[in-house]
């Protein structure tokens, strides 16, 4: 007998076309052959096939659910199958033949009939169908420049500044910052559907925003009350009302046992005062209690206290909804902040009208704009548009496929389209999904509206019945055991719909144990310290890497002949590292999956130069870039013995001054540079090819033959990448010359192409993968790390979606901010961030999921894993919270051995492999530093340090002595914050010299206080010392306006400022400040390092010099390779306001 699935009463009972669902179908369970399945057994009662309309998310997944019913449909009119579970599947398209033969629907032929299309299609159609209705007088075309038209509505939205009084409030607090503005308001335009309607009056704005605080506050305190442990109202409330009596800072809860705590917002205070009485500040559960606390040795209630404390069952739940209460704010919003957000609504809603605009203007909208149109060409369920009530009596069945990843604006779509629906009115939902699989945020998909719809079991008036699938057919078994026990530890233990929290569902194989191991851990070790036998950091990656080429070979041979024998999946595309070209030099075949811009690619950006050039003839970067490119290759110093007369901006006179004097040029540039130099002015210049009227696509691509650019770069991938660019470029550009900018917003979205032979090793992103299956898959780079929580202007509480979703305060920067302004401040923006970043951490465990379900046969993890000493041996550094290994921390497998046999090496080497005890002996730390190679620079310097690092190097005990340590000669003792403070300083020495001292005074200076606090602070710099920091700064900018000297340096309009060169090796270096003179170059190098203690201003200077000679050395020979002139460099000490000459 054949087996059969462990859920086949679900998967009959979802085919049943009377009824409507909710199916929750996990990774590998069969949904697509499911969905296609009800298809048919709706298409054989129908009327006509247009009454079915099935919704997915891209067109690819629409036209393969297409493709698939289709096979069916051909497969139904051949013999009964062998196999059973393609026996349903030919018993339905039996049905739906019949049908389809009966009513003369002609599907075979006319497949277009079926309604299977996605979202946006779905919109354009009904924008389209009535265009008036939908207030857009017309049928709407999608831009092809939707960010530029975003950065345009800002930019219009801004120049309103003197007749907007709003918007120069704003501005202000953000200290009249127009670029960090105008790229707010374009983040924000870009999810307009999500909070225009909240705030089209903005007076209405800030009542909106009390109301959602206030729900917010109510919900984190009803989490609280249904987790509390046992025994909180009988046992510990009594005690802690006690407690309370004795200790002010529990005041408010004296009268807790009479007068129960409520889930009341305004009862806020008293609860954060019981999260501080069982909390700690890292919030664990208190073990003890002091006198400190208001609690005495000898007082009556200790001993009850601690009772409770020690014994009760406070569940990790409890203790995560009590922490939450400490982030809330104790007021709604201060009178500041309800003011500058409801100037903030005014300026948002400008920049909508703005946008609407340059949509009239352009002819042209985004998706967005096409979604929001269909919703307002159909009205509301109160009052429906004509549009609305013929979609109603057309529609008949509704099917959404990966319903976990709908929008608000969909769901309102979804909800509008059924709420003319009665129950038992023959009409059905079936709704199928997975919400373990909701990765898409980032596109607006909140599987909290899973959540919804599964727990209320409706959607409008139509009820639906839940659905589970378990059966995998995909993977073995070994690997759906291990996901079944990794992540029922990983995920929530229960629902969240505020937060988008899902439990794990158990999946049971339909397969067998498979051969070899399913899951097969790689940890490879590292250490920042010096250990023998451990690699560092850099060591670990590259040894990872290799590993994985192994093990892609043996993987490829293993699958032979499969159609996807393995993937390689990583997280983002930085995290590829360099494997991809050690995967080529093994001679794998690679197809990589949109992982490599193409607008990074060489050839293309070489392209883009050759397109700038000709659309602007006096584009200098673009002709000097196409100079020194592999198309013609002129060498740094040729360049500059061409173009580095500053005194004459015009690349085109320059160049015809270098052609009318060729024998001079030859003589400056050799023969050969000539000769190459020559015919690239030659083709570029040459107006043949415009003056026989070709297209601008076609003289692109012949001056590219010209130059040799289809030789150069011959690849069958390249080739097939500088055709694309030439597609587009002809789609955008088909009369007349390209906007450059629309051009290269459609360039970052293109990939290069992977082209390769059918069995190949796919390298792709997890969320690239989702949706596809490998035989072997290799999850590379789990150890890296996760960005930050961005911050947005208005933060959008997605919780509910009738009411268009809950809006909560943004972060904003202040000016000038008040001590109260800014503690308020900060209390909005650790509770927005603290609730982004379990939602993001959230969504992280589910994209793990989805990597390790990819695999049918085996699964390979890769990572790293740091080792450090805890003074009794070596230790294992568990993952931080924001590296993606994280997310299966309890599952991982440390390699004991490795550990252990690095033990007795490590701890000789700790050590220092003393054989006899000696004395300590002073020892300069230049001396040190001659007998290592290594150099390090330490926080603090401190004699223990030094000797723990140098002690294996010198095999005998080390001492400092005070003044040894303050002569250091070799050796930089760096602090952290003084190095960021350094490069804050460089910057506005910059802005300084760029605008040549014009109206910079110090008063000028100290009125950039916060933009100065707000750089520093980005720049990571500790926040207890931000306002001395600040202090310094202005202290050092005004010596050095102050010097007269410097003054002159940088009031000088032949300087360059902050100028970026590359060396001959492509590191990229960055001159302060360089002055080019008639005989030879000279280098000034900011300094703002301090005198150690005890030290001269003598010892200081030279130390300077002997620290930095190697640098300015450096830079000399670059500046004396270009022209062969003389140069000179020198130090200036910012801190002592004087110069130091260190090469003449």
């Amino acid at each position: 007998m054949t087996k059969q699935p462990s859920d086949m009463a679900e998967r009959q009972r979802a085919l049943q076309p009377d009824a409507s669902f909710l199916v929750q179908a996990p990774a590998g369970s069969g949904k697509t052959e499911l969905v296609t399945d009800r298809i048919l057994s709706l298409l054989a009662i129908v009327e006509q096939p247009e009454q079915v309309l099935a919704i997915t998310f891209t067109r690819k997944a629409a036209g393969e659910m297409r493709n698939r019913v289709l096979e069916k449909l051909i497969a139904g009119r051949g013999p009964e199958p062998t196999e059973e579970h393609k026996l349903s599947s030919w018993l339905l398209a039996q049905k739906v033949l019949e049908r389809n033969a009966d009513k003369e629907w002609h599907l075979l032929e006319y497949p277009s009939r079926l309604r299977i299309m996605t979202f946006d299609s779905l919109s354009s159609g009904l924008v389209r169908t009535m265009p008036w209705s939908s207030q857009t007088g017309g049928s709407l075309e999608i831009s092809e420049s939707r960010d530029r038209q975003y950065r345009e509505a800002a930019f219009k939205t801004i120049q309103q500044i003197d007749t907007f009084p709003e918007l120069q409030a704003v501005l202000d607090h953000l200290n009249v910052d127009l670029e960090h503005l105008e790229g707010s308001l374009v983040e924000m335009l870009k999810i307009r559907d999500q909070w225009q309607d909240a705030l089209s009056d903005p007076s209405n704005t800030i009542a909106v925003m009390v109301q959602s605080l206030d729900l917010l506050i109510q919900r984190a305190l009803e989490k609280v009350t249904s987790r509390l442990p046992l025994g909180f109202n009988s046992d510990y409330i009594p005690l802690l009302a006690v407690w309370a009596q004795e200790w002010p800072a529990y005041e408010c809860l004296k009268d807790v046992d009479i007068n129960p705590l409520t889930t009341e917002s305004d009862d806020l205070e008293r609860w954060q005062a019981v999260a501080d009485s069982l909390l700690t500040k890292e919030n664990t559960i208190r073990k003890s209690l002091t006198k400190s606390q208001g609690v005495p040795a000898g007082s009556t209630y200790r001993k009850g206290l601690l009772d409770y404390l020690n014994n009760s069952n406070f569940t990790p739940d409890f203790i995560e909804a009590l922490s939450t209460l400490k982030y809330l704010p104790k007021e709604l919003l201060t009178a500041n902040q309800a003011q500058l957000y409801k100037n903030l609504a005014s300026v948002l809603k400008a920049s909508l009208e703005q946008l609407h605009q340059v949509y009239i203007d352009d002819g042209a909208v985004d998706f967005t704009e096409v979604a929001l149109s269909a919703l307002n060409g159909l009205g509301s369920a109160d009052e429906p548009a004509d549009l609305l009530l013929a979609m109603d009596a057309r529609i008949q069945h509704l099917l959404v496929d990966e319903f976990q990843d709908t929008s608000q604006a969909q769901i309102k779509l979804l909800g509008l389209l059924t709420s003319g629906w009665q129950a038992n009115d023959g009409r059905t939902v079936f709704l199928v999904g997975d919400p373990m699989q909701s990765i898409y945020r980032f596109r607006k998909a909140e599987v909290g509206l899973f959540i919804k719809v599964a727990d209320e079991k409706k959607i409008n008036h139509v009820d639906l019945e839940v659905l589970n699938l378990r059966e995998n057919f995909r993977s073995v078994e070994g690997i759906v055991e291990w996901n079944n026990q990794v992540y029922q530890q990983s995920f929530p233990s229960e629902y969240d719909m505020e937060f988008g929290a899902v439990p794990y569902e158990f999946s049971v194989s339909f397969n067998g144990p498979g051969d070899g191991d399913p899951v097969t851990h790689y940890p490879f070790y590292w250490s920042a310290k010096t250990i023998p036998g451990i690699d560092n950091k850099d060591e670990a990656l590259e040894a990872a890497e290799q590993r994985v080429v192994e093990v892609a070979q043996e993987a490829l041979e293993r699958q032979q002949g499969r159609e996807k024998p393995v993937a390689i999946l990583v997280k983002s595309r930085t995290a590829l590292g360099r494997l991809n070209e050690r995967l080529l030099q093994a001679n794998i075949p690679v197809r990589a999956v949109e992982m490599f811009p193409l607008s990074e690619q060489p050839y293309v950006i070489d392209l883009l130069q050759i397109i700038r050039a000709l659309s602007y003839r006096f584009d200098r970067v673009a002709w000097l870039s196409l100079f020194r490119s592999p198309l013609c290759g002129l060498t740094l110093q040729s360049l500059h013995s061409l173009f580095g007369d500053k005194s004459e901006p015009n690349v085109l006179k320059q160049i015809r001054t270098a052609l009318d004097n060729e024998i001079a040029c030859e003589q400056k540039l050799g023969a050969e540079q000539f000769k190459r130099f020559k015919h690239i002015c030659e083709v570029m210049l040459n107006a043949n090819a415009e003056q026989q009227g070709l297209s601008f696509t076609m003289r692109v691509s012949m001056i590219w033959q010209q130059l040799g650019g289809h030789l150069l770069y011959s690849k069958p991938s390249e080739k097939a990448d500088i055709e694309s660019v030439f597609a587009l470029l002809d789609k955008l550009a088909p009369y007349g010359t390209p906007d450059l900018d629309v051009l290269e917003e459609h360039i970052s979205e293109l990939y290069a192409e992977s082209l390769t032979s059918d069995s190949a090793v796919e390298i792709m992103t997890i969320h690239k993968a989702k949706g596809l299956q490998f035989e072997e898959v290799i999850l590379f780079g789990l150890d890296k790390g996760s960005p930050g929580v961005s911050k947005m202007l208005l933060s959008l509480e997605p919780y509910e979606y009738e009411l268009g979703g809950e809006l909560l305060p943004g972060v904003l920067i202040s000016t000038a901010p008040s001590k109260q302004h800014e503690a308020a401040e900060d209390v909005m923006s650790n509770l927005l961030k603290r609730r982004e970043e379990y939602r993001q951490a959230l969504e992280e465990a589910r994209l793990f999921y989805v990597a390790t379900t990819r695999p049918c046969q085996r699964l390979h993890l890769f990572y790293r894993i740091a080792l450090k000493d805890d003074k009794k041996g070596l230790e294992v550094v568990k993952p931080s919270k924001r590296q993606f290994l994280s997310c299966i921390e309890q599952a991982l497998e440390y390699d004991t051995e490795v550990i252990k046999q690095a033990l007795p090496e490590y701890q000789k080497h700790m050590a220092g492999d003393v054989a006899v005890e000696m004395e300590p002996i002073q020892v300069e730390v230049a001396e040190v530093a001659a007998q290592t190679n290594d150099f390090v620079r330490f926080k603090q310097a401190t004699i223990d340090q030094l000797k723990e690092h140098y002690a294996p190097h010198r095999q005998i005990g080390l001492q400092l002595s005070k003044e040894a340590a303050t002569q250091a000669g070799t050796w930089e003792f760096l602090d952290e914050d003084d190095a960021i403070l350094g490069t804050v300083t460089h910057r506005w020495l910059q802005m300084m010299g760029l605008d040549r001292l014009k109206k910079w005074d110090e008063e000028r200076l100290n009125q950039g206080h916060s933009l100065m606090r707000y750089q520093l602070m980005s720049a990571g710099y500790n926040e207890e010392g931000l306002n001395d920091a600040v202090k310094r700064l202005q202290q050092l900018l005004i010596k050095c306006l102050q010097h007269e000297e410097l003054r002159a340096l940088l009031m000088n309009p032949q300087v360059q400022h902050e100028w970026p060169l590359y060396d001959v090796d492509g590191k990229l270096l960055i001159m302060d400040l360089v002055v080019p003179h008639d005989d030879h170059w000279e280098v000034v190098d900011y300094k703002s390092s301090r005198r150690r203690e005890g030290e001269s201003i003598e010892d200081f200077k030279q130390r300077m010099i002997r620290e930095y000679l190697p640098q300015l050395e450096a830079y000399c020979a670059y500046l004396q390779d270009i022209d062969g002139k003389k140069a000179k460099a020198s130090l200036f000490l910012i801190e002592e306001g004087s110069f130091v000459e260190v090469i003449s």
